[in-house]
């Protein structure tokens, strides 16, 4: 049969599911009060309500404040991760996290949205926080530079839950990185802390996307790199089996290339 890239893209409309979260696009909790952007009011009008409301028009009149109060993380800013970033800020997502320590080069080009003859050699999230910064000026953003090992994985989220809590922000977990140990850790200690998770398949030559698809993790078939995420989750934490994987796909070993 036709081969299928099961590749987790981030929409944000996913931050509007209301399922139980497992390994799949997460659900939000009753939208909350948040601290308007004074710059944003300074001249009487909600520049907020003004970008996004294609948005409300779209997902219905509680989206965009439940969007404007989520916190979410994203790990690896390369051909999946800037491209999610960029959907997120347009969806009106009201702070993000942009994890990676890597900059950007030439070779970047054809496939990373801030990889441009100007930014070559500069940090892919500081490039990142500029863009965001110039497509809603009200979204928090926080850099921070570092790669997410898998011993990293569990203090890291748990920075950024306190954060989300103190906050009172809704948390997700967008990763977007190429190692599946990595991956696997960051979802383990995700669940633990009770966060939305998204997990991303391999993009690289992948040309069609019209065959993406969303799914629980147990359902994915022919990705190599989330087929080694469940054989890691498996056998290092017992989560439980599920249907049997295709082969397909391939693994990589970076944080978002």
């Amino acid at each position: 049969g036709m081969a299928r890239c099961w590749l987790f893209l981030p929409a944000a409309a996913a931050l509007l599911t209301t399922t139980t979260p497992r390994l799949r696009f997460p659900r939000l909790s009753a939208p909350r009060a948040i601290v308007k952007n004074t710059a944003s009011d300074a001249f009487g009008e909600d520049f907020y309500a003004l970008r996004f409301d294609g948005v409300r028009r779209l997902y219905g009149e509680a989206a965009p404040e439940r969007l404007r109060s989520s916190r979410v993380v994203v790990v690896g800013l390369g051909g999946v991760g800037s491209w999610a970033v960029e959907a997120l800020a347009r969806s009106g997502v009201g702070a993000l996290v942009l994890v990676d320590l890597d900059e950007l080069c030439i070779s970047n080009t054809n496939r990373q949205i801030h990889a441009l003859a100007s930014t070559v050699g500069r940090s892919k999230a500081r490039e990142l926080e500029r863009r965001v910064a110039e497509i809603n000026p009200d979204c928090a953003v926080s850099v921070r530079e570092q790669w997410v090992l898998a011993g990293d994985a569990s203090s890291l989220l748990a920075e950024e839950a306190a954060v989300a809590a103190e906050r009172g922000e809704t948390l997700a977990l967008l990763d977007a990185v190429d190692g599946y140990r990595e991956k696997a850790a960051m979802a383990v200690a995700a669940i633990e802390l009770g966060l939305h998770v998204v997990l991303c398949g391999a993009a690289g030559g992948r040309s069609d996307p019209t065959l993406v698809r969303v799914a629980d993790l147990v359902d994915v078939a022919e990705d190599g790199l989330l087929r080694s995420v469940r054989r890691e989750l498996r056998k290092k934490h017992a989560f439980p089996p599920g249907a049997p994987q295709r082969k397909g796909g391939g693994q990589g070993g970076g944080q978002g290339g």
